[in-house]
């Protein structure tokens, strides 16, 4: 946040206390004015009457002035801390996405990040003009009156206990709305992403009970938050309204007896008021702590886990060879369950190798250990006699090009799509890329062509079609290696002949590892390997 924009919106309501605490002065004057039929400072009582009503309006337009200038603060402040998390977020390691639901993750940056913004820009500030109006109005008050004013200040005392005493229970009831708001916003989000398979297994009526009963179980804790919130505000001004009763009775005494005027007495009760405004604002404020504290929890969570190491002084790769060594790799996703045992094997630059197994026995993870999406358990993976962890993150990657079977498209075109690790390609490179991968008869054939829409990943386009533009935006980086993940798992029989055809003529100037079940795929390697048991066995090829 820029500082001047601060200290001005501050300096603004501070003039707003200072104005406020001038009203009472001058409604004792008007009335003393009124009551006596005189002058006071060469002032009439229609020029005092004139005054207050400028004060008026200059409070008005300094209370517009300064909210207006700390709204946009809180703006510019929800800005920069969402993109601040959603950047520390992004450089998370994969494990955290595989940990937490989409859905909890957009909780966090959407509402967690607007109460903890709401929090500091708006509340804590408000806290200097409130501040100041209690400590004015007590200082003036007691150069009226000093029984009075200390009437009102044993009040505070009393304030804060039945604070304490009600707020007790907010804490633990904001943490647990925090949360189920994140869980609702998380069901949402994964139905929607699997809304055909909701759809196909007629799952709406029972989806839709999983949100409401989550929808219902917010709204009690809310009714429970509320009832206690509610009762804050009514028992504070109870109180303050009490101690402005007790002012006007023993006001009224001291009138009575000579010792305090008319006038006085009306500045001290329009004081007692104004000292009401901020104290029955400091009730809800108690509240709205607990919820910003409930928020920057989870926040902090977030903050506190380490991401992934990009260290800009490590090395960058120039002139990859392709060479790739696993040295007595072990791996394993959760303790004394061991995936990969002891994996050793070399890939010489420009060699085919694929990598046979069932679903489940580690071909992808030996493909994320290459891209450092995970580490070794023990063992080193090197990248042309170059140990990976000594290697730039973002350097190594983009010598990599690497086709998941999870595949990912963004909601754009499928000239987006392409192009989408190579953005500033031309056309021309990008069709190249595209015959490259056999996909640019399917989008020649499309009435938009390459501005095809192909929805929220890829949901517009068949497995196959969406697999080949995959292949495609690897190829477009014109990558050393080339990793490859069941790459004609969606891709029907008849076609798969023609595939295997195109990926042997990409094979020759690229290190290329392909992990598969399709035994097929043998045929376009230099050397087979299988996994059986987390351990490496070489594969007989018959070309």
């Amino acid at each position: 946040i820029h500082k001047l924009p601060l200290i001005i919106a501050i300096i603004l309501m501070v003039l707003e206390s200072m104005v406020s605490l001038s009203i009472p002065w001058f409604a004792g004057r008007f009335s003393e004015s009124i009551l006596q039929g005189e002058v006071i400072y060469n002032l009439s009582y229609l020029q005092i009457a004139l005054m207050w009503f400028l004060l008026f309006l200059f409070q008005a337009f300094l209370r517009f002035t300064s909210n207006y200038r700390i709204s946009f603060i809180g703006a510019e402040m929800l800005t920069k801390f969402s993109c601040r998390l959603y950047d520390h977020i992004q450089l998370l390691p994969l494990k955290y996405f595989d940990n937490n639901k989409k859905g909890e993750v957009l909780a966090l940056l959407s509402n967690d990040v607007a109460i903890v913004s709401y929090f500091f820009s708006a509340i804590i500030i408000s806290l200097i003009p409130s501040c100041l109006i209690i400590l004015g109005t007590l200082v003036l008050m007691f150069n009226i009156s000093n029984v009075i004013a200390l009437i009102i200040v044993m009040m505070v005392p009393a304030f804060f206990i039945i604070l304490k005493i009600l707020g007790r229970s907010i804490k633990p009831l904001t943490e647990n709305i925090v949360q189920q708001q994140a869980n609702a916003v998380a069901l949402a989000s994964e139905n929607f992403g699997v809304i055909k398979l909701v759809k196909a297994f007629a799952r709406e009526n029972t989806e839709s009970d999983k949100f409401k009963i989550n929808a219902h179980e917010i709204q009690a804790l809310r009714k429970k938050q509320l009832k206690i919130q509610s009762l804050l505000s009514p028992v504070i001004q109870l109180l303050v309204s009490s101690g402005v009763l007790l002012i006007v009775v023993i006001g009224s005494r001291y009138y009575q007896s000579g010792e305090l005027s008319v006038p006085d007495l009306i500045t001290l009760l329009m004081y007692g008021m104004l000292f009401a405004r901020p104290m029955s604002g400091l009730a809800n404020l108690y509240g709205q702590v607990q919820q910003a504290l409930g928020a920057s929890s989870r926040i902090n969570k977030v903050f506190a886990m380490s991401p992934e190491p990009i260290d800009l002084s490590s090395r960058e790769i120039v002139n990859v060879q392709g060479q790739i060594i696993f040295e007595q790799v072990c791996f394993a996703y959760q303790p004394n369950k061991i995936l990969l045992n002891n994996v050793s094997f070399e890939i010489a630059p420009k060699e085919t190798v694929v990598i046979l197994g069932a679903n489940g026995i580690g071909k992808t993870t030996l493909l994320h250990l290459l891209m450092r999406f995970v580490d070794p358990t023990s063992g080193n993976v090197f990248l042309d006699k170059a140990n990976l962890n000594s290697l730039n993150l973002s350097s190594l990657r983009r010598n990599i090009g690497f086709v998941s079977q999870d595949i990912a498209l963004c909601n754009g075109s499928i000239l987006d799509n392409i192009s989408y690790g190579y953005p500033r390609a031309s056309i021309e490179e990008i069709e190249v890329a595209a015959t490259e991968a056999g996909a640019a008869d399917f989008i020649n054939a499309l009435e938009l062509g390459y501005d095809t829409c192909v929805g929220e990943n890829g949901v517009l386009l068949s497995g196959g079609q969406r697999q080949r533009i995959s292949l495609a935006r690897a190829l477009l980086a014109k990558p050393s290696i080339l990793l490859l993940d069941e790459p004609t798992s969606m891709i029907d029989k008849e076609g798969k002949a023609e595939f295997q055809d195109k990926l042997k003529q990409l094979f020759i100037n690229q290190t290329v590892l392909i992990v598969t079940h399709d035994k097929a795929l043998t045929s376009l390697a230099d050397r087979a390997f299988s996994i059986e048991n987390g351990v490496l066995i070489e594969y007989k090829v018959n070309n």
